[in-house]
């Protein structure tokens, strides 16, 4: 029997990261390393899977890599050859991407755009689609997908972006109810501002900003207590939520205070 039917929910033997090489997904890596925690990370950048998966083994993990990227069918092939040898008690789809207007035009690049469509929406469906199943047949396990409040409202800052992480959202959600009556746990991340590579190309202000490591202990926090969206911060989070319900006029009187542009 496989070491992760034996643990109880709250403590996973088998875990596996997406985006595993840097920010929240490094971190998260380093928040569930522990003896007798099989680690699966995944990522496109080898020498960061290495860096991490070694932080990992010093605390007493064991931590395998593979490279794949998440918008090609490979992710799928990678994660059902990884399940059947280590059946996965918890699966955290945190790789993604962020994009927006430009600086030069005030325009969303339409190639960056249909990336990042892609890789935070499609590349999460074909991460998680596999494993629910394998999932839903054993009975067991639980998912999460990093999400972002990005995914409350419409931003225009970041069309392609708020628009693929309210399509992931709504994806887990609806698997989540779908699911639980198999068993399977689904929970949805929604983040404001973290400290990361991606957040660095973003030119504007970052309320609440915060540490990739002070997110991967709340996240690890709301996944044991099975929370169907892991919200931080939730004052930010309110604040984004009455965008929708304010009368227009009023909305774009706000959103300037909230306007930023990314870098390439």
């Amino acid at each position: 029997m496989a070491a992760g039917h034996s643990k109880a929910p709250d403590n996973p033997a088998v875990v596996v990261i997406t985006g595993a090489g840097s920010g929240i997904g490094a971190a998260l890596a380093n928040v569930y390393a522990a003896p007798g925690v099989t680690l699966g990370l995944i990522g496109r950048d080898e020498t960061k899977l290495h860096r991490v998966a070694a932080e990992c083994r010093a605390k007493g993990a064991t931590a395998e890599i593979r490279v794949a990227d998440v918008t090609t069918p490979h992710i799928e092939e990678v994660l059902r050859a990884f399940d059947a040898a280590h059946p996965i008690d918890l699966l955290i789809a945190n790789a993604g991407m962020t994009s927006g207007v430009s600086a030069a035009d005030g325009l969303e690049p339409r190639d960056a755009a249909i990336r990042t469509a892609e890789t935070n929406f499609m590349g999460a469906l074909r991460t998680i689609a596999p494993v629910a199943e394998r999932m839903a047949a054993r009975g067991r396990g639980q998912i999460a997908g990093i999400g972002s409040l990005a995914a409350l409202a419409p931003l225009p800052y970041s069309p392609a972006y708020s628009a693929s992480k309210a399509g992931l959202e709504t994806y887990v959600l609806a698997l989540r109810y779908l699911l639980a009556p198999k068993g399977v746990r689904l929970n949805v991340v929604t983040l404001g501002y973290v400290e990361t590579d991606m957040s660095r190309r973003l030119s504007g202000p970052k309320p609440f900003l915060t540490t990739p490591a002070k997110t991967a202990i709340m996240i690890r926090s709301g996944l044991e207590r099975n929370r169907a969206r892991i919200t931080h911060p939730v004052v930010f989070a309110i604040g984004i939520r009455c965008l929708n319900i304010l009368p227009e006029w009023l909305v774009r009187l706000i959103l300037p205070a909230f306007a930023f542009t990314i870098s390439s």
